[in-house]
């Protein structure tokens, strides 16, 4: 006890010490990790799906609780619009609707939510759930491909990751969207191969890509997939036409029914689907939101125009996409996510979390980054693999936020597993619970 005692007085003296400095984020990120290690080698625990389970939804409920982060932006209108549903007022749906259709499905889902209870803490609990789940899949998966111990550490890093932490307190459409792209590649990547499993895959990324528009990288993930892992062409691509055909009829027929329901004119579609590109080859701002570009909006002639001219700027785009992959995948603007939150007393925790996270992001892209030389490689892991590839291409092209990272975020945590895994062999042989 006096050991510990002496142990955390020093750790709290460090803190103190190093407050607010790129320093400070090197040393908590070591401590965190270390701290892990040393937790997972020494301290047997038998069901640890459930204590994952505890210690996962603990954590994100005290971030939610404890920090209460603003509606703000498309957020709002998404939030008001589903209260007024589950008040069963069926008013007319604002203009933004008829232009990005594909923000409704979480509206109707946040109003089936609030008719069960009208509160906006009773979504980011959902949230909390959601993100409960996929660390639990996170440690499920890895364990197939690593070891216990490298699929334990992964978990928990993911678990105690500061900014999706954050993200709960956000009335987003991220987490359950990727919850069920999660689900769906567990059953892809671990159950037996029927058509019904690889319909039910289909299905469950029809659902995830109505959340959010994501579904449609993991679908082609999926395809890609499956046909380099192929044992036989035909099986191959009876089992692509299946996952694209029950992923296609659930989003287009709930598109159609919209438009049937005069709910809107364009289902869940995208009226503007030029928008994410244009601000993507913003120049200017790094391919980050730019106000400016509303201009451009208002007539969509002007727009496509202004599309082109920035595309073809064939000089520019090497800088750009350099200076995208560092906002985007090192999170070099992380710290524009809590803008939002009261400056004062939370300034000095903003500016550590700030470090502690650019050095804890660029550890896992490290191992991940490592994992590309493993020796050994379960055909699995070629999923990630693609799916990051997917994830950078995509990102390259259209606007980007570091809120977007969430996703991406947990592909490169699977890969870094490896990477965690070789590391962990390098180490002295000692037992590992």
């Amino acid at each position: 006890m006096k050991k510990l005692i002496s142990f955390a007085g020093m750790i709290c003296f460090a803190i103190l010490l190093l407050c607010g400095t790129i320093e400070n984020g090197i040393f908590l990120a070591l401590l965190s990790i270390l701290g892990i290690y040393i937790f997972v080698k020494k301290v047997p625990i038998r069901h640890f799906t459930w204590f994952l389970i505890a210690f996962s939804l603990l954590t994100k409920l005290i971030v939610v609780f404890l920090v209460d982060t603003p509606i703000v932006g498309d957020f709002v209108l998404m939030y008001d619009t589903a209260k007024h549903m589950a008040c069963h007022n069926l008013q007319t749906l604002h203009p933004y609707f008829n232009i990005w259709g594909y923000q409704l499905f979480h509206v109707f889902y946040e109003a089936a939510m609030l008719s069960i209870w009208n509160s906006a803490t009773f979504l980011k609990i959902l949230n909390c759930l959601y993100a409960t789940g996929i660390t639990v899949l996170i440690y499920q998966i890895v364990k197939k491909w690593g070891s216990e111990s490298s699929a334990r550490i992964t978990s928990l890093l993911y678990a105690i990751s500061l900014y999706p932490l954050y993200l709960n307190t956000i009335l987003g459409n991220q987490q359950l969207a990727l919850f069920l792209a999660l689900l769906a590649i567990y059953l892809l990547l671990y159950k037996k191969q029927t058509s019904r499993n690889i319909l039910l895959v289909g299905i469950l990324l029809a659902l995830s890509h109505l959340e959010r528009n994501e579904g449609i990288i993991y679908l082609l993930t999926t395809i890609i997939y499956l046909f380099l892992n192929k044992k036989s062409t035909r099986q191959a691509l009876q089992n692509i036409l299946l996952v694209s055909i029950s992923f296609f009829v659930i989003t287009q027929l709930s598109s159609q029914a919209i438009i049937h329901l005069q709910i809107n004119t364009i289902g869940f579609g995208n009226a503007n689907p030029e928008w994410k590109f244009l601000l993507g080859f913003n120049e200017q701002s790094n391919g980050v939101y730019d106000e400016q570009d509303e201009f451009y909006a208002q007539d969509l002639t002007i727009q496509h125009e202004e599309l082109i001219k920035r595309i073809t700027n064939i000089k520019v785009l090497p800088k750009l996409f350099y200076n995208k992959l560092k906002i985007q995948f090192l999170y070099a603007d992380f710290g524009a996510t809590f803008d939002t939150l009261n400056e004062g007393k939370l300034n000095f925790l903003k500016e550590m979390s700030k470090n502690y996270v650019r050095v804890m992001n660029f550890f896992i892209i490290a191992c991940a980054f490592l994992g590309t030389f493993a020796k050994e490689k379960k055909k699995e892991t070629s999923f990630f693999s693609i799916n990051a590839l997917l994830f950078v291409g995509v990102y390259l092209l259209i606007e980007i936020c570091a809120r977007y990272y969430f996703n991406p975020q947990v592909t490169f945590f699977m890969l870094a597993s490896i990477g965690i895994e070789m590391i962990l062999k390098k180490l002295p042989k000692e037992k590992m619970i």
